[in-house]
């Protein structure tokens, strides 16, 4: 049995989700039995995941390929599960099924009713497949279908809260991400003029050998794409959706956008950069150095952003903006440890960043206080919730033994290999920043007295239901055992790294 299944396992963890999706509104009015194949989708999913990672790490990196309707490559579609793809098909999995906990039986207050309920999980579950797709796919146009349903899946779930702000933020979302979409395909278009190929080896190898030809091409399409995901992934000045969309959505939406969708658009961008352009061509092109200084700027401009908000989600949104900055700047090192950095790091900041849009939801709802003013005492009345929040803020500043750590500390090691001052200043700089807008919240809530719990506008808060804690102390956990424990997903990354750089 399991020598059937292995062959099948790229594919099979990207339909389960997708195949769950469309069943899923038959049993719309049955909430539990909804709840239940959600979460068992999570836990097979992440069970498939890890058992690939093994198999790659088994097999030294060889990738598993499943060629799609039985076409070889360059004629058909083909999904590649190698160092990269089982990396990210572990962190999508491994922080939806957290994700999917919290939601369990809390979801109702937040999009009301059973039916909206059920919509929101059809929409959870097609966000999931996309980006265990993108995880694995190897073919360019299959990106932009993969990068269309993540769109539409997002729009969806910011749009979920029945509130007027969150049709605003969705439409905005949504112009945005279809400026973004539209440059994408029109690189993509760029590129298969000049290859005449959509599988990325194949045009890999042909842009190698004929891009003197045509340099302008070349260039056209690489700002297309650089732009259009720049969009998509919320790169600074390109933004502006990102606060009002991850601040207004339900929370384990927030959660999921900004831990996950966010990554599945920057993962993309990384496909196209090295494993189409290569790194030659990015430096021909001056492509690193606009990377670490887009990166740079987004750190600053992101944290400086997120200093001024005192609603706390649009806080933690604002922070997500400076933290995309660190996976862009570490994509232009164009060295190991750079790269390696920046895959943990993106594997760090979707869990540490589900982690404290979660335990800010959990605080939301138990007091119906959003501004970090409000959320004095906090830490004595929510003490779990609020241990989650302070474990993921301590691995977003980057403090050892937590996962953080560990990928700024390989991002600041690629910074110095480069010889360059500029993002090694601005790591640091990040991580002050970043503990300036996250400490406060801490300390507020844990050594300033609680306002009266007799006074009315203050309801007696605690922590949330079992399954709501237990998610947060899964992933919790996950922050402390990558920060004490990150070799197996350090190694990945750094194979991942290598396989990138085409050392090996």
């Amino acid at each position: 049995m399991t020598a059937t299944i292995i062959p099948d396992l790229p594919v099979f963890v990207v339909i389960a989700p997708l195949f769950v999706a469309f069943v899923l509104p038959t049993f719309a009015r049955r909430m539990r039995l909804v709840e239940a194949l959600v979460i068992l989708v999570g836990i097979l999913g992440f069970l498939g995941a890890l058992y690939l990672a093994s198999l790659v790490f088994a097999q030294k990196g060889s990738p598993l390929i499943y060629s799609l309707g039985g076409w070889q490559a360059p004629w058909g579609i083909e999904l590649k599960a190698g160092n990269l793809g089982a990396l990210f098909l572990l962190v999508v999995t491994g922080v939806s099924l957290p994700v999917s906990l919290f939601a369990k039986g809390n979801l109702a207050q937040e999009v009301g009713g059973k039916e909206r309920s059920a919509r929101f999980y059809v929409l959870y579950l097609l966000l999931g497949g996309a980006l265990a797709g993108m995880a694995v796919t190897n073919d360019l146009f299959n990106v932009f279908v993969l990068v269309e349903v993540v769109t539409l899946s997002c729009c969806g779930l910011v749009s979920a809260r029945n509130h007027p702000r969150a049709a605003e933020a969705a439409f905005k979302y949504l112009i945005m991400a279809t400026l973004g979409s539209t440059l994408v395909m029109g690189g993509i278009g760029f590129i298969y003029m000049i290859t005449g190929h959509l599988n990325m080896e194949f045009a890999a190898r042909e842009l190698a050998s004929i891009w003197q030809h045509s340099p302008h091409v070349v260039w056209m399409a690489l700002s297309f794409i650089l732009v259009g995901f720049g969009v998509k992934a919320a790169v600074f000045p390109l933004h502006v959706w990102l606060p009002d969309a991850h601040s207004t959505a339900p929370s384990p939406a927030s959660a999921i956008l900004s831990g996950l969708a966010v990554k599945g658009y920057l993962i993309c961008l990384l496909k196209f950069l090295y494993n189409v352009f290569g790194s030659a061509l990015m430096q021909e092109f001056a492509v690193d150095r606009i990377l670490v200084l887009a990166g740079a700027v987004a750190i600053i401009a992101g944290s400086i952003l997120a200093l001024s908000q005192d609603e706390l989600k649009r806080r933690l949104a604002y922070s997500t903006v400076a933290q995309v900055g660190y996976i862009v700047l570490g994509l232009g090192l164009l060295n190991k440890q750079g790269l390696a950095g920046t895959l943990f790091y993106l594997a760090s900041h979707a869990v540490i960043k589900s982690t404290l849009f979660l335990a800010a939801g959990a605080i939301i709802a138990a007091t119906g206080k959003k501004k970090v003013s409000e959320l004095s005492g906090i830490g004595r009345k929510m003490p779990l919730t609020m241990a989650a929040f302070t474990i993921g803020s301590f691995g977003l500043i980057g403090l050892p033994l937590f996962s953080g750590f560990v990928g700024k500390w390989y991002l600041l090691l690629g910074s110095i290999e480069t010889g360059k001052l500029l993002p090694t200043v601005v790591v640091i700089a990040g991580s002050i920043l970043c503990a300036t807008y996250l400490l406060p919240v801490i300390r507020r809530a844990y050594f300033e007295p609680a306002p009266d719990t007799t006074n009315a506008d203050w309801q007696d808060p605690q922590d949330p239901g079992f399954s709501q804690k237990l998610a947060l102390i899964l992933l919790a956990a996950i922050v402390v055992l990558l920060g004490v424990v990150p070799g197996p997903l350090l190694e990945l990354a750094k194979r991942a790294a290598v396989e990138l750089l085409l050392l090996q």
